[in-house]
């Protein structure tokens, strides 16, 4: 009997690890799928604290830049500008990977191999559905990712927070091979003439 239990705890680890190898490898293809697009544009609809809000982001590797709800984000992979309108002001930032991700939810594809334990969640015939668990050192301690199966690319994710508040994202529409340049992805003072620049650097 202790025979026949042994081995099925040991057939259910190997099961336990086939599915976490799964969800890397979904994910691992989704990453790659999305740098390969080159520069893309996602328009998508955000939902945090009871609200929601519809935008878009611009991609380039590391950079990006969000425009949503009154406010732009841009991000040259050192330096953060987000320029709020109602104030008309601009704080300056070199930010951590965890805020950069909290502006960019898509960055979660290039660190997602740290600080997460992931796992299949419950698909559907079009999306795969991936979990990810935080380990105590990660900035969240839940994500979801779902992975349109046709495409490869992250048609929602989810991020919580150690203090329980839930971020989604829900992609509506996908640009590839757009035309971006290195000002793109950076505040242009000229464009914004009354706003007030807070360096916090």
């Amino acid at each position: 009997m202790k025979k026949i239990i042994l081995l099925f705890a040991f057939l259910l680890s190997l099961f336990t690890v086939a599915k976490a190898q799964d969800a890397t490898r979904i994910l691992d293809k989704s990453a790659s799928t999305l740098k390969a697009a080159g520069n893309v544009k996602i328009g998508f609809t955000l939902s945090a604290d009871g609200g929601s809000s519809v935008g878009y982001i611009k991609l380039q590797g590391q950079k990006f830049v969000v425009n949503m709800a009154g406010q732009i984000t841009w991000f040259d992979g050192t330096t953060m500008w987000s320029y709020v309108k109602k104030n008309e002001e601009v704080n300056v930032t070199n930010p951590k990977p965890e805020e950069v991700a909290k502006m960019n939810p898509y960055a979660f594809l290039t660190f997602y191999k740290k600080g997460y334990q992931a796992k299949m969640g419950k698909g559907t015939a079009k999306e795969h559905e991936i979990v990810l668990t935080g380990d105590g050192s990660s900035p969240y301690t839940k994500v979801v990712v779902r992975v349109n199966k046709s495409t490869n690319y992250p048609s929602y994710i989810s991020m919580t927070s150690s203090k329980g508040a839930t971020t989604s994202i829900n992609c509506n529409s996908f640009m590839k091979g757009q035309k971006f340049t290195d000002n793109t992805f950076k505040f242009n003072k000229k464009n914004y003439p009354k706003a007030e620049v807070i360096d916090l650097r």
